[in-house]
Order: C-alpha cells, then structure tokens, then sequence
C-alpha cells in the first residue's frame, strides 16, 4: 500500500504494517490507522514518526524512551494487557510523544502518557500512567541528569 507523509514524500509499505488505535489517540480519536515509521533509513536511531494512514497531516514525532531514561519503568493494568492481546512482555513497545519547539536540544517527551503497541497483533494505544514522578512534558536532552543520555 501507498501513504502520503509530510516527512518522506510517497513511501510504499506493507499492509501488515498498519498499527489499529481502536479508541484513536487523544484529541486525535476519529484516526484509527497509522504506520510506524523509524526516522533514519538503517533504524539506528531511537526517534520514529507515527504516521497516519488516511491524513497526511497527522503524524506524531516518537521516542523510545528508554534510550533516554534507562529507569523508566510501566506497569501495564490487567485491563490494558487484555486490551492489547499482550501475551509476552517483549511483544509490546512503548514509545512517547516528542515536542520540539526551535531548537532539538530543547525537546520534551511525554513520559506520563506513554504508547504502548502490540507489535504482534498491530494494536496500539495511549496509556496515562499513574506515577506523580513521571511529567508530560520532560526534558529530553539534560546535561545534570544522570538518567537521561545525551545523543
């Protein structure tokens, strides 16, 4: 299949690839389909674009956020494992959403309301973790932060 995105032009991916929200994403709910894409060609990089399938201008920077935070850690409820189909750990990937206002070196994650996607069944969603430590907006580049590694 042929998707229009703002980043890469045309690209041509395989029907496969297609990640279903059943609830959307929030403020983004009637959009159910995307494709995550890496933002390098050799997928070295931790940063990936959430690209709708049906509207070119929706698309959503990602993280993996423990390149960056090798102590963040979610616990998935019962109730999200059974939502996703999870059935092992490592069939899950969690991903935040990044800002980037100017510069890349001022970029925040949102470490609260991570996305979770099973990578076996293509379901996804957005969960809100119930952890006061972790902030919607978080520093991504932090030179005093020891959790946090400088790429």
């Amino acid at each position: 299949m042929k998707i229009q995105t703002e980043q890469f032009g045309e690209i041509e991916l395989a029907e496969e690839r297609v990640i279903t929200f059943d609830k959307g994403i929030p403020g983004f709910e009637e959009v159910k389909d995307y494709v995550l894409i890496p933002a390098d060609t050799e997928g070295e990089s931790p940063f990936f674009f959430l690209q709708s399938v049906e509207h070119v201008e929706v698309s959503f920077f990602l993280v993996d956020p423990f390149t960056f935070f090798q102590d963040y850690d979610i616990k998935l409820e019962e109730q999200m494992v059974e939502r996703l189909q999870l059935e092992e750990p490592t069939d899950a990937i969690v991903l935040t959403t990044v800002t980037v206002k100017g510069d890349i070196s001022s970029a925040t994650t949102n470490l609260k309301a991570p996305l979770v996607i099973n990578n076996k069944k293509q379901q996804g969603m957005q969960i809100v973790l119930n952890n006061k430590d972790y902030a919607i907006k978080q520093a991504l580049f932090q030179v005093d932060n020891t959790a946090a590694r400088q790429v």
